[in-house]
């Protein structure tokens, strides 16, 4: 029986393994480190999903429900899973890197489900101009993103947004949207055709999770108890039930090699250090765009060496309405994404800037400047509540800084070492981000959302976890064993010919709209195109 090897649980390594699960006579290793939530707070999340909202114990609420912890560089506080750290927690993926100056140091995930378990849940695919620059068009990608809706759940709605992008497949409609989010749809309705003239479009999220069982209970930022918002480890606890993967958890992919007779994966087991060994046909990596990264390099002896990645920047800007609405706290709602901001600068279709709008979470009290958050000022706090959005936004990768990674020998001939450092030397710093924060002013006073220009965060290099391209498709990839720093068109490096990279270190560019979805699909269609190829 032919054997495919997977290494990692997340998006790019689901959307591999739901592709080759299609083959009846192949065997499906997963490889991974696999952090799971503590068993305590496991059980009380299953007490939660058993019960209504009115019937849960305080306690519980909080000991699931804690907020983003600060972090030690610039942009958004760290998510916490069901008051959990296990997302981010070294399991030995984080060992030997060393992250320089403005870079984040939280990576590489080892989480069974990577860092879907807390991702903000937009569900986009990339437009056609953006793929135009790719070796795969959008038709192409598009029967891999049907076959993603197939395994994820889509709320969202058809409305401007669907001209760039299309919804694909039937949708269930999102669960009522705050008083915030309808007033600025509403405006916008109004005023769509001089927004329009600006670039500006603006449409409900689309999010990958089941609304028609949201009970608007509020947690999502913090871990849905009922476990309507889509993890990739969910794929994986499907194909698990079903037999379709045979998944070994708490171990490291420390190096892959490819023979005659296959590819040879060692992995390290975190509890006793012990090196195990993995044969097959074909290896399939998904360890995130950093963690690839860093098996290749060590993998294929690419030391002393940069590869460059490119970062779809992230920004955070939080904006004041004139009209205040109810507080918000009172309001039952989901927390999740409400709606999307698009601005278009120029008319090709490809700069595009995209911003996610919050319009309430607990989170909000926690970042208001300390004075406002004095008891004695709680009436100004309501006040500011009832008036307060915030937009998460993001630039394209080619107008953002990118990261420099360098390899280093590892230790004991295991994984490689590396240096990530930001690099802004060809940055042509905040020029387009000078222009997306402009045209958002302009239609301020359309959608009564003013940016509190001086609040604006830039976030530090990695911290947008949109990142890829240290191994780029290209046309003619894989040719030349001298220029290993590209892929072909199903993720490989010369001279492999039997080990695909699917996650985001294949990404020729990193736009600014929503950027999981693509990675699944991508990976869905090189897994795909190896079931043509001889096993």
């Amino acid at each position: 029986m032919p054997t495919a090897l997977v290494v990692g649980s997340g998006p790019a390594a689901a959307g591999a393994a739901v592709a080759l699960s299609v083959r009846p006579d192949l065997k499906i290793t997963v490889i991974d480190l696999g952090e799971h939530l503590e068993e305590d707070r496991a059980l009380v999340r299953a007490g939660l999903a058993g019960s209504r909202p009115e019937e849960w114990r305080p306690d519980d609420v909080a000991l699931l429900s804690h907020q983003p912890v600060a972090t030690s560089v610039r942009g958004l506080p760290e998510k916490r899973a069901y008051g959990s750290d296990f997302p981010f927690r070294d399991g030995g993926q984080l060992q030997g890197l060393s992250p320089f100056e403005d870079v984040q140091s939280a990576l590489v995930s080892g989480a069974y489900g990577g860092f879907s378990n807390v991702w903000g849940s937009q569900l986009m695919p990339f437009s056609r101009e953006t793929l135009a620059a790719w070796p795969v068009s959008f038709d192409e990608m598009l029967p891999h993103y049907r076959a993603m809706l197939a395994q994820v759940p889509l709320a969202g709605e058809d409305d401007d947004l669907a001209e760039r992008f299309p919804l694909i497949a039937p949708t269930s409609a999102l669960p009522p949207v705050s008083d915030r989010t309808a007033r600025v749809l509403a405006n916008y309705a109004r005023h769509r055709a001089p927004l329009a003239r600006m670039g500006v479009t603006v449409g409900k999220a689309r999010l990958a999770f089941r609304a028609h069982d949201c009970v608007l209970c509020g947690l999502c930022m913090t871990g849905c108890p009922y476990g309507l918002i889509y993890s990739a480890s969910q794929t994986f606890d499907a194909l698990r039930q079903s037999g379709r993967v045979e998944y070994h958890s708490g171990l490291l992919a420390v190096s892959v090699e490819e023979g005659a007779d296959g590819v040879t994966i060692r992995a390290r087991e975190r509890a006793t250090g012990t090196i195990q060994t993995f044969q097959g046909d074909r290896a399939f990596l998904g360890c995130g765009a950093i963690g690839t990264t860093r098996l290749v390099l060590g993998s294929l002896g690419l030391h002393e060496r940069e590869v460059s990645l490119g970062e779809s920047v992230q920004f955070t800007l939080p904006m004041l309405s004139a009209r205040a609405t109810r507080d918000p706290r009172s309001e039952p709602q989901f927390t999740l994404n409400q709606f999307n901001m698009l601005i278009a600068l120029g008319d090709g279709g490809r700069d595009l800037s995209q911003l996610h709008f919050y319009t309430y979470n607990p989170a909000f009290v926690d970042a208001l400047p300390a004075p406002l958050r004095a008891p004695a000022l709680a009436a100004v706090q309501t006040e500011l509540l009832r008036r307060t959005s915030v937009a998460l936004g993001y630039l394209p990768s080619w107008a953002s800084p990118r990261l420099r990674v360098r390899s280093h020998p590892g230790r004991h001939g295991e994984l490689a070492e590396l240096e990530i450092r930001r690099d802004q030397t060809h940055w042509p710093r905040n020029k387009m981000l000078r222009q997306v924060l402009g045209r958002v002013a302009l239609a301020g006073r359309h959608l009564d959302l003013y940016p509190v220009l001086p609040r604006l965060v830039l976030a530090a290099g990695g911290k947008s976890y949109h990142f890829g391209g240290s191994f780029p498709l290209r046309a003619g990839g894989h040719t030349s064993t001298a220029d290993r720093c590209s892929s072909d068109r199903m993720g490989r490096v010369a001279p492999w010919q039997r080990v695909h990279l699917v996650d985001a270190s294949v990404f020729p560019d990193v736009p600014a709209t929503t950027f999981t979805f693509t990675i699944m699909a991508n990976a869905h269609r090189i897994a795909t195109e190896s079931l043509g190829q001889p096993w």
